[in-house]
């Protein structure tokens, strides 16, 4: 948080103080040399801070930039464990505290003797680094832009180091710590304003104790006066100009934006050279965190393949913010700072090499990003510069951790011979992504057999292809692959022939995968269907093995399309304008596709079932996408189109409850009414006892007489489920039905014997 947004309590620096010395102090066992060393995060109420410690034995000391605040503790112990305890002093205040360190070392929770709370954590984030000191006009006007910067960048306790180069006169009533850092901080906003080059900053001013600077900015062309002056002791600091000067100088500059000071986040924007330079170093920063994308907006990534950009735009500026730090950077106030000039801002230049700041665009309002050229040569930059002494000043912020120069620094170091460079590739990339390729294929290769093996132990698998093999170790080998050349640092030049290459082979081979899947799935899902009459049957299996195998072809299509670089949206609008073609001239296929999905959704029938249609009737065998195959009668196939088949009357017989049996028995002779009433009887009985006819749904009865005899109709139902167990009941039951009318001196037909008379 920002020294100015803070409500800055009168126990602040003591707390602060306390937390350092908490840290100075071991408890439980951690008072061990150097528990308590090092950097460490506060937090405490309503705000927080950093504080170095140091640690001698029992004896810790440490101390506040921040709040120019000290610390002297010990480390105490008793039955209840170690504590630490001590007096913190500022040029304000200053009381006792106490703190105990967690059982991890990392972390410390206190209190101060005004019953406030403390707490900390370790932290590898160092404080601001060094100062310059202040024994010359530069670098002590160097020492407050530098620490300015820091503190700019988010870190508040930077503004701290940027007071000690401040002197501020004597006034009526003494500035306290908290009002001095406000003011440092406003004086630092409008120096930020300007533009001017440090070298340009007398290194000594001769017989003089003063030395007046006149600050410039672009382009308005006004001018911030400030002042340099030399104390008793010797050394230089810039004069604070007073309240009512820095009022009239914030005044006059802020005129270029319309009286308003930009928003703290404007660099965001990226509007002008500094803006960018900032925002890629705030966004490193915090690499891990959402700075990633910010330091990559400001990279130009156009002329890299849209494939490779994520990767390739992660390493570039790691490259570049590494090189910045091997130059050094000052401040950035010696960044034009004025969007309005569209030239080129040209940084750092090596040869026919350069770091280049450049709109991206030929817009008025087009951002600013570091050039693709820029881009292209960080690389080479970066081996040029890697090896200078450490600057005087480096930039703002970290530099990420980065595994590809952890394997670099360890070359480095134990075979620098590997850093040679075959075209844009050092030797030990180039054998590390040879050893990565053939361990990837070997490893590809054993699971692929293993997996072969297994889907072979599968009952009624079908054999698998030879390409099924390398397909599936081709895959493997790709997934293993998938980190290695971003890890390696791979240049953008070697991954443009090597990334669509492989890409194709893995599209190619996962569509071959997919598309072997599909068929061992298809076999099982067939098997499931033939042992079900429910829950699975063929006209679903079909469509949904079908609708698969398409998406499998679409997907390795516009995979061969993505890794080409063929803009996947031409594609789809080419299929859309070729499908509604295709769909035109194919609607009668259509038809029948869709009115395989219409079968689905409806289920008139299941394979098996007998069905009507029309003139057609038999038994259905299959459906498939475009047709229906049913077997009639006289056993031959009928192939029904799907489309005409759920535009017409559907009879499934299949699905009858009873079958219906409608007998008329013409007697022709012997028709007595007695016998006629007896005959009927036995029928009757004859079909109540037989579990096979529904008897309660039986009906018996003379129906007719005429010329050739009385007619005697018989209907009732079946309840069986098969043809064959019709044909079966039915036969019987005839055949009792004769026995009968013979036994009743009747006779049935022109085909039944005449009884004796």
């Amino acid at each position: 948080m920002r020294p100015d947004t803070l409500p800055w309590p009168r126990w602040f620096l003591p707390l602060l103080l306390l937390a350092g010395l908490l840290l100075g102090a071991g408890t439980g066992g951690a008072s061990t040399a150097g528990e308590w060393a090092g950097t460490w995060q506060m937090q405490w109420r309503d705000s927080g801070g950093q504080i170095i410690l140091e640690q001698q034995g029992d004896t810790v000391t440490g101390r506040s930039p921040l709040f120019d605040g000290l610390i002297e503790a010990r480390v105490l112990a008793d039955d209840q464990g170690e504590r630490l305890e001590g007096r913190w002093v500022s040029a304000e205040r200053s009381g006792q505290f106490v703190a105990v360190l967690a059982r991890d070392g990392q972390t410390f929770a206190g209190r101060f003797d005004s019953g406030e709370w403390w707490t900390g954590s370790k932290t590898l984030k160092p404080l601001v680094g060094q100062s310059f000191g202040l024994t010359s006009p530069r670098s002590a006007f160097t020492s407050f832009v530098v620490a300015g910067n820091l503190a700019a960048s988010g870190i508040d306790d930077a503004w701290g180091l940027a007071a000690e180069a401040v002197a501020f006169d004597a006034p009526a009533t003494p500035l306290s710590r908290t009002e001095q850092l406000d003011r440092v901080r406003d004086l630092f906003q409008l120096v930020d304003l300007t533009t001017f080059h440090y070298w340009s900053i007398p290194e000594a001013a001769p017989g003089s104790d003063r030395l007046d600077l006149a600050l410039e900015q672009q382009p308005s062309g006004v001018i911030l006066p400030l002042t340099l002056r030399r104390d008793d002791a010797g050394d230089w600091r810039l004069r604070y100009p007073g309240d009512e000067a820095l009022r009239a100088a914030r005044q006059a500059l802020l005129a270029a934006f319309d009286g308003k000071p930009p928003p703290a986040d404007a660099y965001r924007q990226l509007r002008n050279p500094r803006d960018t330079m900032r925002a890629f170093l705030i966004g490193m920063a915090d690499w891990r965190g959402p700075g990633h994308d910010l330091a990559l907006s400001t990279l130009d990534l156009s002329a890299i393949p849209e494939l490779l950009r994520p990767s390739f735009g992660d390493i570039s500026a790691q490259y570049l913010r590494r090189v910045l730090d091997h130059i050094g950077l000052v401040g950035l106030q010696g960044i034009p700072n004025d969007g309005g000039s569209r030239a080129p801002y040209v940084h750092f230049v090596q040869g026919q090499r350069a770091i280049v700041i450049a709109p991206s665009g030929p817009e008025a309002d087009a951002t600013w990003q570091f050039t693709p050229q820029t881009i292209a040569d960080i690389r080479d930059l970066y081996l040029v510069t890697e090896r200078l002494p450490p600057p005087v000043a480096t930039p703002p912020g970290l530099i990420p951790d980065s595994t590809f120069f952890r394997l670099r620094d360890l070359v480095a170091a134990k075979a620098p011979v590997l850093l040679g460079r075959l075209r844009q590739s050092e030797y030990w990339q180039i054998l590390g992504g040879l050893l990565a390729l053939t361990s990837a294929l070997l490893l590809g290769r054993l699971v692929a057999a293993l997996l072969c093996a297994g889907l072979g132990r599968v009952p009624g698998a079908r054999p698998l292809p030879p390409y099924f093999r390398w397909s599936v170790m081709i895959l493997i080998a790709m997934a293993l692959l998938y980190r290695v050349p971003t890890l390696l640092g791979l240049a953008t030049t070697f991954r443009e022939y090597t990334l669509p290459f492989w890409g194709v082979i893995g599209s190619i081979a996962a569509g071959l995968v997919g598309w072997q899947l599909l068929a061992i799935l298809g076999d099982f899902l067939s098997r499931l269907a033939e042992g079900t009459t429910r829950a699975a049957d063929d006209i679903l299996v079909t469509l949904l093995l079908g609708g698969l195998r398409l998406a499998v072809v679409a997907a390795s299509a516009l995979g061969i399309a993505l890794f080409l670089s063929i803009p996947t949206s031409n594609l789809l609008a080419g299929l859309g304008i070729g499908g509604l073609a295709l769909a035109f001239a194919s609607r009668e296929t259509l038809s029948n596709v869709f009115g395989a999905g219409i079968l689905v959704t409806d289920r008139p029938f299941r394979r098996g079932d007998w069905i009507k249609t029309g003139d057609i009737e038999g038994a259905v065998e299959s459906v498939g996408v475009r047709s229906t195959r049913v077997r009639t009668a006289q056993d031959s196939v009928v192939f029904i189109p799907n489309g005409k088949l759920v535009d017409s009357t559907i009879n499934n017989l299949g699905t009858r409850r009873y079958r219906l049996l409608h007998q008329p028995l013409l007697v022709t002779a012997g028709g007595t009414p007695e016998r006629l009433q007896g005959f009927i009887a036995a029928v009757r009985e004859r079909i109540v006892a037989d579990p096979v006819f529904v008897g309660d749904q039986t009906t018996i009865g003379l129906a007719g007489i005429g010329p050739g005899g009385i007619t005697v109709d018989v209907t009732t139902y079946l309840d069986v489920s098969t043809d064959e167990a019709e044909s079966a009941a039915m036969h019987a039951l005839l055949l009792d039905i004769v026995r009968l009318a013979d036994q009743s001196g009747l006779a049935l037909g022109s085909g039944m014997a005449r009884p004796a008379s």
